[in-house]
């Protein structure tokens, strides 16, 4: 398979986050965030260092930049760019930043096993219809998702959202889950390992589904997003409790600008366009095209518990988590 330019920098793009990449704008279901405060008014911490990954996923805090928001709120916001969530972890746990972007997994999963002591300020993208595809090859005897069991597919990392997701959308289909075989196979060899066999299944996001459509025959067999799984909770904004019982303005203050940059994006497409070549391998040419997940514009406590639910069925924790909990009174509603 040979790809442009745009068409594999939006794939590297992809494969930074493996997050939902479908364009349009979700439905929120609880209040919106505070109004502003007067700028910097009773801000406990003004400077702060946030750790990002390189995904679109975590737009919203360029966008917040780039919009002037978070200076309305009188903060001035650092990025630092990690390349995968579990970098960032020890770093908010030393103080060395204040806040981290990453997927709540691995977040919970930290928390779980008190490496952090967690707390939500925001929520960051969701899973949109058809933006992950479990596809197979033209000439595949998988024809049907009954025909995935016993079947080999990858994932970037073993018990992480990719594998949690799937496996409700999986029983929802009669399909049973302990059939499936999991293997971990990096970005650059799902290709190679689906054509050679190693794997039966592929689990694409956009824009590999279309190219893999386009140029290989593959078919859709499965949307890991659909059902159960429809506008799964995939990554958010955090801090340490500590930081947070010492910051609470501060923290609502980064919230609201986080919240106000998610509504600016759902009707403007531009405003994301703009900043993700500062951020990513999406050049200007990609990111004027390529499809986004849905950015959270409110918090919901009901729906991001549905994530921890599903890693205490799961067996991934060792005692069930009461998210709201973790939740802010901004956050929660």
């Amino acid at each position: 398979m040979r790809l442009g330019r745009s068409a594999r920098a939006a794939i590297i793009g992809f494969a930074l986050t493996l997050g939902a990449v479908a364009c349009s704008t979700g439905t929120e279901t609880t209040a919106s965030a505070p109004p502003s405060a007067s700028a910097g008014g009773g801000l406990e911490k003004t400077k702060l260092k946030v750790a990002t990954l390189p995904a679109i996923d975590s737009a919203a805090i360029y966008v917040a930049i780039d919009q002037g928001l978070f200076k309305q709120e009188g903060l001035d916001v650092t990025p630092e760019v990690v390349q995968a969530a579990p970098e960032a972890i020890p770093m908010l746990v030393k103080g060395e930043i204040d806040a981290m972007f990453g997927n709540y997994v691995s977040m919970f999963a930290a928390h779980d096993k008190q490496a952090l002591k967690l707390r939500i300020l925001a929520e960051g993208s969701r899973a949109a219809p058809d933006s992950l595809s479990i596809m197979a090859l033209p000439t595949s005897p998988i024809k049907t998702p009954k025909d995935l069991e016993g079947k080999t597919i990858n994932v970037n990392v073993l018990h992480n959202f990719q594998e949690l997701a799937l496996t409700q959308v999986l029983k929802a289909n009669n399909v049973d889950p302990a059939t499936i075989k999991y293997v971990q196979v990096t970005f650059q060899n799902i290709m190679p390992s689906w054509k050679g066999g190693q794997i039966d299944a592929a689990y694409l996001g956009e824009p590999m589904v279309t190219a893999a459509t386009s140029t290989m025959g593959a078919r859709k067999i499965l949307d890991p997003a659909s059902g159960p799984a429809a506008e799964f909770p995939i990554s958010g904004y955090v801090s340490s409790q500590e930081w947070y019982d010492k910051n609470p303005k501060t923290a609502a203050a980064f919230q609201r600008a986080i919240h106000n940059a998610a509504k600016l994006m759902e009707n403007n497409r531009e405003v994301v366009a703009k900043v993700l070549p500062n951020f990513t391998q999406i050049d200007a040419a990609t990111a004027a095209t390529v499809t986004f997940p849905y950015f959270s514009s409110s918090d919901n406590p009901v729906r991001l518990q549905r994530v921890a639910d599903w890693m205490w069925e799961a067996k991934w924790l060792s005692k069930q988590i009461d998210v709201k909990s973790l939740m802010s009174p901004t956050t929660s509603g």
